[in-house]
């Protein structure tokens, strides 16, 4: 919206057109908050228990979870595997590689998020 106000003002037009044309572009974007708040509020009552309603409200927590998952099986769990079976001298394969470098930037934002999240609760921005 603020590329088109932009735009409007570069037009050759006069002031009190202009102003009509930007409170009718405000309008234009209230009703998309006010649609998009709907959309929000309508799934955040589903109740729906069907693997789609599921899926619907827990997919950041499976993120979250499967990102820790992969963390922990790189950063602790192989490592003591390998430590195991080279204790007992058993010859395996090479362990499955987790690709780190697409794997951190995800946690990261997950993070970041969580941490944002947290902010915005302790300065009671948000409820």
């Amino acid at each position: 919206m603020e590329t088109v106000g932009k735009v409007i003002d570069s037009v050759h037009t006069s002031e009190g057109e202009k102003g009509k044309i930007k409170i009718r572009l405000q309008e234009l974007e209230n009703e998309i908050n006010a649609k998009q708040m709907d959309i929000n509020l309508a799934d955040a009552q589903s109740t729906a228990t069907d693997i789609s309603g599921i899926l619907q409200r827990s997919w950041r927590p499976l993120i979250g979870f499967s990102a820790a998952l992969a963390i922990f099986f790189e950063f602790v769990l192989k490592p003591f595997i390998v430590f195991f079976l080279g204790v007992f001298q058993v010859e395996v394969g090479p362990l499955p590689q987790m690709n780190m470098e697409q794997l951190m930037p995800l946690v990261m934002a997950l993070l970041g998020m969580a941490g944002l999240r947290t902010f915005e609760k302790s300065k009671n921005i948000t409820k």
